[in-house]
């Protein structure tokens, strides 16, 4: 299992092809959330609320604090605090709350500003049940305490657990997945790397009964980036500190790759249609003596450039197409999509796009600078990770391409 789901379809597929059909008998490859959906319904085949992201979540937050006049709250942090700490931790009561661990939240809060966010909680979750609605987080968490009380004589769903991208998964997620196999060798093996942490999910795996202390090894061999491609990735990360996904410390030291290849290039732009012809001329570059793009993929940070850049492409006589949800869907064409769809995937040839001033980080971010800054921190570091998955795409060839002034995250480059 893993968080995304074009990833999990990538997963599938190489499974299949590794091992045959016949695998399928034994093993399920499947989306965490997509999973966690399973078990609620089997277990509850009359729950028919309609299912909302972290996105949308944060959106109702902002309206319930505008209607409560509560200007003391930011929506985003209301619904980090219910998804990693109360969810996270299976909290039913108030009192249970108060005595909570909040590992990596950053801002304390005293008992005043807990019963505060408790009972903000509470006017939250009733409207959701109002309107019919839960998150995937809520999925999650009813799906860890369905199968928590399996009755004895049912055993657990499955003998083994493997996880990749584990950075990407909610507390939540961590519960569900313990609460799958039984604990013993060999019930759980996770593949993660918190540099490439696109999502909002800090955990402590020990505090959640997973124990990798002494148990985990660092791998610091690239089989896929060259080393060009792997230095200017790891300067996309900046100064920043990782954590372990246990309360220590990670970093790239020692990170080193077995292939050489060309620099990643650099293209600078006066404006969005001179980077969309940038783009086709770079593509365009990249393609076989027939003409059939191989192994390439063009990144954009938004969902709305994805049909742009694939119109353009296609009406210049590139053959293009979108990467949706669950994946790639046509092969030997341009793939295009957003910098999260393209997690988990590997390609020849990778550009990134759109890799400008007030774009990455987006403008938003800097206003919580003052306001809130471990917020800003946090969200300073996914840009940077969501930078960094992006350019380690690429196998052999990485351009990456702005107009106006380049992101800060970039090293020196000259100016369009």
């Amino acid at each position: 299992t893993t968080f995304n789901k074009s990833l999990a379809a990538d997963l599938r597929s190489r499974l299949l092809e590794l091992a045959g059909r016949e695998i399928l008998e034994r093993v399920d490859v499947v989306n965490i959330d997509s999973l966690a959906s399973k078990v609620v319904t089997e277990a509850e085949p009359g729950a028919r609320r309609h299912w909302i992201d972290d996105s949308r979540a944060v959106d109702l937050w902002h309206d319930l604090l505008l209607e409560l006049g509560e200007e003391g709250w930011e929506a985003r942090f209301l619904q980090d605090e219910w998804s990693q700490v109360i969810l996270g931790q299976a909290l039913t009561s108030r009192e249970e709350y108060f005595r909570a661990r909040r590992a990596g939240r950053g801002r304390t809060l005293n008992r005043g500003q807990r019963a505060a966010v408790w009972q903000l909680v509470e006017q939250f979750t009733k409207r959701l049940t109002e309107r019919n609605l839960w998150t995937f987080r809520q999925v999650a968490a009813r799906a860890a305490l369905i199968e928590k009380d399996r009755a004895p004589g049912e055993g657990y769903r499955y003998q083994h657990v493997v996880v990749d991208e584990a950075q990407d998964l909610s507390p939540a997620h961590w519960m569900l997945l313990r609460a799958l196999v039984p604990p013993g060798p060999n019930d759980m093996f996770l593949a993660g790397d918190t540099h490439q942490r696109i999502y909002d999910s800090y955990v402590s795996l020990s505090s959640l009964g997973i124990a990798i202390r002494g148990r985990s090894t660092r791998l610091t061999l690239s089989y896929r980036s060259t080393h060009e491609i792997l230095a200017v990735a790891e300067g996309l990360l900046g100064n920043e500190e990782w954590d372990d996904l246990d309360g220590g410390s990670d970093s790239l030291d020692g990170y080193r790759s077995v292939l050489r290849g060309p620099r990643p290039q650099f293209r600078p732009a006066s404006s969005w249609p001179d980077e969309l012809a940038g783009i086709l001329q770079q593509v365009q570059e990249w393609l076989p003596a027939d003409g059939k793009p191989v192994s390439t993929g063009v990144a954009v940070p938004e969902r709305r450039l994805m049909p742009e850049v694939e119109k353009y492409l296609n009406d210049h006589g590139v053959p293009a197409a979108s990467i949706g949800a669950d994946g790639p869907r046509k092969p030997d064409v341009v793939h295009v999509g957003t910098l999260h769809r393209f997690k988990g995937l590997e390609y020849q040839r990778m550009m990134v796009a759109d890799v400008s001033n007030g774009v990455i980080p987006a403008t938003r971010i800097e206003g919580l600078r003052d306001t809130d800054p471990l917020r800003y921190q946090r969200e300073i570091k996914q840009a940077r990770s969501l930078l960094f998955v992006a350019a380690t795409r690429a196998r052999d060839s990485l351009t990456i391409s702005w107009h106006g002034q380049p992101s800060p995250f970039l090293p020196t480059v000259p100016s369009a």
